[in-house]
């Protein structure tokens, strides 16, 4: 009886206001006001002005930035300086001020800027009379170019690449997302896809062999977590993980337990951020589906580099009154993003 009832009493402090706010506070100041801050962002995501906002979108984005850098033990002011970018937009939009200034600065302390091309590339985009419909994405890409030019100081120009070339995809989805709108396609004869099919690559969420999320990388996540819960019609997300042949143990049936539990930390994170669980199923399918085929004779690393696309987790989600997963989806087109 003594044990049951001091169970019950660990179960109520556990699920209590004060409890969860003592858990908060023992967070690093840092990390609570940066998750604080996402809090309010994902609120105003989900309700006004809703996650396709400007403003919004590079509040939040700046957020991903900060929380990346934090988990990479960052010693730079580039932290600090981030959340306080998102900090003053984030108080703008709550006070629902009318002309917040849409200048992004092109560095911050511990950065510098990068890619000119690029930046007049988005000035112009910004100057569109259909900016509006491409806001998302510009101000996704302005953050991004940012943080290639923190990465650039920090490490080398090999991995500020990456958000370069990110922020180079992004200024033209907001140009396709602009000429939609230009051509106006009519309602009526506008084509819904059955599925919609994301392939994630897991080298950029995951370390090699690992199966847990690298925290610095969960921001990669939360585009699928938006068109998720913003879905209406959605019935169902399939998430399916697959590995490489690779084995240094020569044991293969622990790539079928990766690609499972691969898939099982994707599922964790979309219902911490609101996903429905019971929405959600996975499976593993190992190194039974690769996407490309590598030779055994060059060394480990270039085999490790080639194999690199089969190495991914694939979100498929399903609309109402749809066929199960089961089949492929009708429209084989994957998007792909890294």
């Amino acid at each position: 009886m003594i044990n049951t009832s001091r169970a019950l009493l660990f179960t109520l402090l556990l699920s209590s206001p004060l409890f969860a706010l003592t858990a908060s506070a023992a967070l690093p100041k840092q990390l609570q006001q940066i998750e604080s801050l996402q809090l309010r962002a994902d609120k105003m995501a989900f309700g006004v002005p809703g996650a396709n906002n400007y403003h919004l979108a590079k509040a939040r984005t700046w957020l991903d930035m900060a929380l990346s850098e934090y988990h990479e033990n960052e010693s730079t002011d580039i932290v600090p300086a981030a959340t306080e970018q998102a900090e003053i937009l984030l108080n703008a939009l709550e006070e629902k001020q009318v002309s917040i200034s849409m200048d992004t600065p092109m560095q911050l302390p511990g950065s510098e800027a990068v890619r000119p091309d690029l930046w007049d590339k988005i000035a112009a985009l910004k100057n569109h009379d259909k900016f509006s419909c491409g806001q998302r994405a510009v101000a996704e890409a302005e953050v991004h170019l940012v943080w290639a030019g923190h990465e650039k100081i920090e490490t080398s120009w090999a991995d500020a690449q990456t958000y370069a070339s990110s922020a180079e995809d992004l200024i033209k989805e907001a140009q396709n997302s602009i000429n939609k709108c230009i051509t106006k396609i009519p309602v009526a004869v506008a084509i819904i896809p059955e599925t919609e099919k994301i392939i994630l690559f897991s080298d950029a969420l995951f370390d090699f062999n690992k199966a847990m999320l690298e925290p610095s990388m969960k921001w990669r996540l939360n585009r699928v977590t938006d068109s998720i819960r913003m879905s209406k019609m959605l019935e169902e997300v399939v998430l399916i993980g697959h590995t490489d042949r690779l084995r240094s143990d020569g044991r293969h049936e622990r790539n079928q337990l990766l690609s499972e539990q691969r898939a099982e930390s994707i599922k964790r994170y979309l219902v911490e951020k609101g996903v429905p669980a019971d929405k959600i199923r996975t499976r593993g399918a190992g190194s039974s589906q690769p996407l490309v085929k590598c030779s055994t004779k060059p060394s480990k690393a270039k085999q490790v580099k080639c194999l690199q696309p089969n190495r991914r987790v694939e979100i498929i989600l399903r609309q109402k009154n749809q066929d199960p997963v089961t089949a492929q989806p009708a429209n084989p087109a994957p998007t792909i993003r890294n």
